[in-house]
């Protein structure tokens, strides 16, 4: 968290103060954090960046300016800002969890087969990582974790996900930075091979 927190619109402060205030700390910083990010990049002021960032619904930016999704874990805020639809999601690697007990909750049979057979930190690294595409992928569609964590399948390795039920299919990107790992979730046309990284 930074020593101060960065500017945010009006509405978004009458937010803050209906919040707990831990959730309208993090509601306050990743909101200023999202603007600072946009302003640099688009040369306006922040508090002019046409965002509207209900708590607890995702993101939505004027027509004309694109996409964008966010994510947080304990110490680091992924953005994600496309001319597409995007989902991000970002977990931290150390995250502790019990990986087939997770898997045998959410994920599906075929997804179980793969990890039921690892050591304990092997299983662990492919649940976290099937877990953030799979949520990547649900914010790309705006729907929620509840009813779509088991319908989205991603296979080991794959550049791509699909949902069973609705027909989706958007093209995944994975990575691990430093202690984190976290997955991008774009159009499945989307012409981006590689999404630009920026780390601050």
């Amino acid at each position: 968290m930074p020593s101060e927190l960065l500017p945010i619109s009006n509405e978004e402060k009458k937010w803050v103060q209906k919040l707990t205030p831990s959730r309208g700390l993090l509601y306050h910083f990743s909101r200023g954090c999202l603007r600072h990010a946009m302003s640099n990049m688009a040369g306006l002021e922040a508090l002019d960046i046409p965002l509207k960032a209900n708590p607890g619904e995702p993101p939505l930016l004027a027509e004309g300016w694109g996409h964008i999704s966010m994510s947080h874990c304990s110490d680091a805020l992924l953005i994600g800002w496309s001319s597409l639809k995007i989902g991000v999601d970002i977990e931290r690697k150390d995250r502790q969890f019990q990986a087939h007990k997770l898997s045998k909750r959410f994920f599906t049979q075929d997804e179980n087969c793969e990890i039921e057979n690892l050591a304990p930190s092997q299983a662990k690294e492919q649940v976290l990582k099937r877990w953030v595409i799979k949520e990547a992928a649900i914010k790309w569609q705006n729907g929620k974790i509840a009813n779509n964590l088991n319908q989205w399948i991603w296979k080991n390795k794959s550049s791509f996900a699909y949902h069973k039920k609705l027909g989706h299919k958007v093209k995944i990107y994975e990575q691990n930075h430093d202690q984190w790992t976290y997955a991008i979730a774009l159009d499945e046309n989307h012409i981006t091979n590689k999404p630009i990284i920026c780390l601050n």
